[in-house]
């Protein structure tokens, strides 16, 4: 784990990350808790009636909820979720590329941790479908990223509520599951790599786009890392590892990967996974159907890129195949566009119908991939039954 290391180089906050891998989520696993007396269906019907209503409107409401609903409806006097909109009106123009980075970047970097992405097997998420993991992720990300998206009564906000129940259910599920390894893995979806999630889907996609050309205004990363600061503390995030900027992000990062378990086939099986089930089949939809060759070379783009993201030593660990061909192409056209887009952001009339452009794109590729994959839910909980059961599906 490198923990002399750890403490050496970040002082106090590494007995606090080491600590947190022990540590769930008390108000979310106390709502859990009572599931057992409410009943799965009861409880998670409670749950969407305060968030749509407000607790006060769930006359039956256990004293789990109401705790529960007394932080989210606290928000930290830090947060400016107006402000935040109005830094992030034109973000939606990068949204082809948001894709890209989201799945080479975000979800590969977290497969480099056994302990952290394992709960994704055990519950069945891989081997139910790639695809529709990433679908539940996207449609996610997209209410809390719109404008009002993390409002009180937004979708967005009740999605994100979901999302915090879910991991504790997971949680209950796997810790006394015999199979879960307690004293090397820590606590399943603990405080420390939860924190980490706010570095996959804020520092790297901002990185990632940076490195493709797709680079945000420095108002608009400032409003990415205060929106993910407020999202971190609606998901229940700990003040003391919750980064509230980029400098802090690039700390949980350094620490994350200096202390994260050894990569194993079980990284590498879940890598191996993705790309076949789900990136190599979205590059070639990017491709023209002939000459059938150029298909070919999606698996060497995907892999190019996420050796661009990831860098070298990491895609090494994780068997990523090398690509040296098209990755040298990618890191000399991404400087090329990126002066190309950095340009056309100076104008500022533009930046409007770019931002609709994206979102017509977005809306597209969602029906696309719903229509491909099969699904129609929002998140997990809401799946339909039948398929490999899941702890937040119920009975």
């Amino acid at each position: 784990m490198h923990l002399a290391e750890a403490e050496a180089r970040f002082g106090g906050f590494a007995t606090t990350y080491v600590d947190g891998m022990w540590r769930g989520d008390d108000l979310a696993d106390a709502f859990v808790t009572d599931f057992a007396t409410l009943g799965h269906g009861r409880a998670m019907r409670l749950l969407r009636q305060a968030c749509r209503d407000g607790i006060d409107a769930v006359p039956d409401a256990p004293a789990s909820l109401r705790a529960l609903f007394a932080q989210l409806d606290d928000p930290p006097a830090w947060v400016d979720l107006a402000a935040i909109d109005r830094a992030s009106a034109h973000i939606g123009r990068y949204t082809r590329q948001s894709g890209i980075v989201l799945g080479a970047a975000s979800l590969v970097s977290g497969y480099a941790n056994a302990a952290a992405s394992r709960p994704l097997a055990m519950t069945g998420r891989y081997v139910e479908s790639a695809g529709a993991r990433t679908i539940e992720v996207s449609s996610w990300l997209v209410e809390v990223t719109r404008s009002g998206g993390l409002e009180r009564f937004s979708v967005g906000f009740e999605l994100t509520v979901r999302v915090r129940v879910i991991h504790a259910l997971v949680r209950a599920a796997l810790r006394d599951d015999p199979a879960w390894d307690l004293p090397a893995w820590g606590l399943p979806i603990c405080q420390s790599y939860l924190a980490y999630t706010l570095v996959e889907f804020a520092l790297i996609p901002l990185r990632g786009l940076r490195t493709i050309g797709a680079p945000y205004l420095p108002h608009e990363e400032a409003a990415a890392y205060a929106r993910w600061r407020y999202l971190g503390h609606l998901l229940g995030i700990d003040e003391a590892l919750l980064p509230t900027d980029r400098a802090e992000q690039e700390r949980l990062e350094e620490i994350y990967l200096l202390t994260r378990p050894p990569v194993d086939d079980f990284c590498r099986d879940l890598v191996a996974s993705i790309n076949r089930e789900f990136l190599v089949a979205e590059i070639e939809e990017l491709l023209p159907s002939r000459p059938s060759r150029l298909r070919t070379i999606a698996p060497p783009v995907v892999h190019a890129l996420e050796r661009l993201f990831l860098g070298d030593d990491l895609a090494d660990e994780l068997g990523i195949p090398a690509a040296a061909r098209t990755l040298r192409l990618l890191e000399r056209t991404g400087p090329v566009l990126g002066r190309l887009n950095s340009g056309l952001d100076r104008i500022t009339p533009l930046l409007g119908p770019r931002a609709r452009r994206g979102e017509r794109y977005r809306v597209k590729q969602d029906t696309r991939l719903r229509r491909r994959y099969g699904v129609q839910h929002d998140l997990v909980d809401a799946s339909p039954a039948g398929g490999v059961p899941h702890p937040a599906r119920g009975a």
